[in-house]
């Protein structure tokens, strides 16, 4: 009989949204992408936030 290794892997069907992002990028450092959706977040606010003090006029 053959020791056969299984994948340790879940089935695709079976991650959530975050663990099918992350499997998309596996050779890519965790650390990377938890940086990256971290500016992201924060560049979406500062617009957000740039906008609301534009509409006000105080920009």
């Amino acid at each position: 009989m053959e020791n056969e290794k299984k994948d340790p892997r879940r089935d695709p069907s079976q991650l959530n949204a975050i663990e099918k992002l992350y499997e998309k990028f596996r050779g890519v450092p965790l650390k990377y992408i938890d940086i990256f959706i971290g500016l992201c977040a924060a560049a979406f606010f500062a617009v957000v936030i740039l906008g609301m003090l534009k509409g006000r006029g105080l920009l």
